[in-house]
């Protein structure tokens, strides 16, 4: 080790040479180069000082008063209200803080008149995520994701939303059935309004044939069930079709027709039917499908007694299915407008849409496709429709080819070529998933599962690729194209499938 007896020391240095006297004046002290001038740093026993501290900066002026770099994020430098202290990476960035197990992680924003006016606190002992303002808590996130709001909660005014969370389950969408065999064979449709269409019958002129309308919705003698002939073909002058209903009962009633005396040529005749016209179904969402049938329930039993919503059920041969869809019938107002929002108002992909739902599955998923987004038909392969962005799970390909048939994929169609990516998310049986698709002003999707955001492939891969970054959007969606929401469930195999539906939310730039 070097030693300075018999050497000189310069005047430089002398001040970092301290007497044992000196030793506890913690009064700041320069550091100077060698020439005597004062670097951006000074010294005392118990603190140091910089001017401004670049971590990782590489020889480049720091942002701000602390700049800790990775990699350079690009051309871009922090702004002047905000460059304090500038976290810098190419990739990810961030800060973390780390607390007691029951302690708070905070960060404060003061001022002179307080130096906690505003906060954002994690509370590890309790599990939930705080917000401050004016020195006082204003919203919490709980951990199991409820968000409490001690003021108004607004939304933009600007916005046009839609939600439905079906206090009232929706009907069929083609509430028909025709008799199987002949004019006294017994009919069964659980539907709130329809049509039956009877076995052609000679209606004698003394003649009246009678069957049994089987009916969930009918509710014993309480019910009210109105029948009258709908359409009846040919029937000759001074004859009349008479429909009287009779015998209600709990699910079912018998309906009876008959003339006024006069013959009535054989003929197929079509009964209209409403019960309980002052209870009117879902105005909003009608249920469809492939052989949906009976079991396509639009009844009470529509309902699961755990979970908050409604049931889609299937009927039991290969590739039957139940689709929730927007209602587009023109029965209230004329000239082809659509009665309801859903379907009347245009959903574009230049408008910013964003849809959302919660499905939850049922208890066997197997041999099973689940579907849920925004598309032109209620077609569930996504080589059908040119356009569209909808999450699809399907045990195999029929709905077209996908990499992993147990995964959740995301399927988006821009003019006729299909982006197919695999989530990752294993579909598993008795669980939630919370689905939102979002446009930007670009045209491009955003997709989040369960409140976590999955990035999208922007090459057409045959049955699709995943994407390891999480905030990679979709290519341009076509410009102008309005599109509807679905949201159904196919049998695989012989036996039925279910799932069930929570809400289904819509929304749109207020104007284009």
């Amino acid at each position: 080790m070097s030693t300075l007896k018999g050497k000189s020391i310069s005047s430089t240095y002398q001040n970092l040479l301290q007497t044992s006297s000196e030793v506890n004046n913690t009064s700041l002290k320069n550091v100077e180069t060698g020439s005597g001038n004062s670097v951006a740093m000074k010294l005392s026993t118990d603190k140091a000082e910089f001017t401004k501290v670049g971590i990782g900066t590489s020889g480049t002026s720091p942002d701000g008063l602390l700049h800790v770099m990775g990699v350079s994020a690009g051309s871009v430098t922090s702004n002047v209200s905000a460059n304090q202290l500038t976290l810098e990476n190419s990739t990810d960035s961030g800060l973390t803080i780390l607390s007691g197990a029951s302690s708070s992680g905070n960060i404060f924003f003061g001022s002179s008149s307080g130096n906690k006016s505003g906060q954002i606190y994690y509370d590890h002992g309790n599990g939930y995520l705080g917000f401050a303002s004016n020195g006082a808590e204003t919203m919490r996130l709980d951990s199991n994701g409820n968000l409490k709001v001690s003021g108004t909660l607004s939304g933009s005014e600007d916005r046009y939303e839609l939600k439905e969370y079906f206090e009232k389950v929706p009907s069929l969408q083609t509430a028909a059935v025709t008799q199987a065999t002949n004019a006294t064979t017994a009919v069964t449709l659980d539907a709130k309004y329809g049509i039956i269409t009877m076995q052609s019958h000679d209606l004698a002129a003394t003649d009246t044939v009678e069957f049994t309308f089987n009916n969930t919705h009918i509710f014993g003698t309480s019910s009210h069930v109105h029948v009258q002939l709908h359409d009846g073909g040919t029937i000759a002058d001074n004859a009349m079709v008479n429909v009287l209903v009779h015998d209600v009962a709990d699910g079912s009633c018998k309906i009876r027709i008959g003339t006024n005396g006069t013959d009535v040529a054989a003929q197929v005749f079509k009964l209209s039917f409403i019960i309980d016209p002052y209870i009117t179904p879902n105005q909003n969402f009608v249920l469809s499908g492939v052989n949906a049938g009976g079991s396509q329930i639009s009844a009470n039993t529509g309902r699961s007694t755990t979970f908050a919503g409604i049931k889609l059920v299937t009927n039991t041969t290969d590739e039957d299915n139940t689709i929730l869809a927007v209602r587009d019938g023109h029965t209230e107002i004329r000239e082809g407008v659509d009665s309801s929002g859903w379907a009347s108002v245009p959903f574009g992909t230049e408008n910013k849409i964003e849809f959302s739902s919660a499905i939850s599955t049922g208890g066997n998923i197997a041999d099973s496709c689940i579907w849920a987004g925004l598309k032109l038909t209620s077609d569930n392969r996504y080589t059908i429709d040119a356009n569209q962005a909808y999450f699809l799970y399907s045990t195999d390909d029929d709905q077209g080819a996908l990499t992993t048939n147990g995964n959740l994929h995301f399927v988006y169609s821009v003019a006729n070529t299909d982006y197919v990516t695999d989530l990752g998310i294993v579909v598993a049986a008795n669980t939630v998933y919370r689905l939102r698709i979002s446009f930007d002003e670009n045209r491009q999707i955003s997709v989040y599962v369960n409140n976590v955001r999955y990035g999208l492939v922007t090459t057409a891969t045959a049955g699709g690729a995943t994407q390891s970054v999480s905030t990679t959007k979709s290519l341009a969606m076509t410009d102008d194209i309005d599109l509807l929401p679905f949201i159904g469930i196919e049998t695989k195999t012989t036996s039925s499938k279910g799932m069930q539906v929570g809400y289904v939310k819509l929304s749109r730039d207020l104007y284009e």
